[in-house]
């Protein structure tokens, strides 16, 4: 081994060495998203699984509200999920009503129906909204109180066909098989040589003997 990897090979190898442990070492900062992972805040918006999630506490009361993302001119599905803060104990009974309001023109109010035999679920139908930007609340009467939860603003808009994370995790994934295809190749390269150089010194071995 030592006397096979000298020379202009020992200076061949080591560069290669070095270009797969730079783009392993790529590959694995990309796969971990290069998110910074300091403290951790709660967001009241999160997303998953295409589903939206807007998280709001008014008194005791927590709701969630749930709905895939809103594009112009289209009806949307919602879910409301209406519990107590401290205990997460579902409410049943209440009403429950969804205020979409634009900078221009009339709220909408969308009144939320109980989602079967489950407790604390309720169900919603977003009518279909022209472009723009809308400050969300949800309005919930129990036990003779009225209260409002206010979740910011959301965004009605046309969804990209192929979002950024999309095309960055096939990034990753294309620099994982780039960074393994080279490591498989320099490890055949290797052998190869070794195996090699190992018949060359056997022969030489052989024809000395005879």
């Amino acid at each position: 081994m030592i006397s096979f990897l000298r020379g202009k090979n020992a200076s061949v190898y080591t560069v290669v060495a070095l270009l797969a442990a730079l783009v392993m070492a790529s590959a694995t900062a990309l796969a971990h998203g290069g998110e910074d992972h300091g403290e951790k805040q709660a967001p009241a918006v999160s997303t998953g699984t295409g589903m939206v999630a807007h998280t709001a506490r008014v008194g005791d009361l927590e709701i969630v509200i749930k709905h895939t993302p809103v594009e112009p001119d289209k009806e949307t599905a919602a879910r409301l999920f209406l519990t107590h803060y401290a205990t997460n104990e579902p409410i049943g009974g209440a009403k429950l009503v969804i205020v979409l309001a634009s900078e221009s023109g009339v709220p909408v109010e969308v009144a939320a129906t109980a989602a079967g035999t489950t407790p604390g679920m309720y169900e919603a139908k977003l009518p279909p909204l022209p472009k723009g930007q809308y400050k969300l609340a949800a309005r919930v009467v129990h036990d003779g109180k009225t209260e409002t939860a206010e979740y910011g603003v959301i965004g009605v808009a046309p969804q990209p066909v192929q979002s950024i994370g999309s095309v960055a995790t096939w990034a990753r994934t294309a620099l994982i098989i780039l960074a393994a295809i080279i490591g498989l190749g320099l490890g055949g390269a290797i052998i190869y040589r070794m195996t090699l150089g190992t018949r060359r010194e056997r022969i030489k071995r052989e024809t000395a003997t005879a």
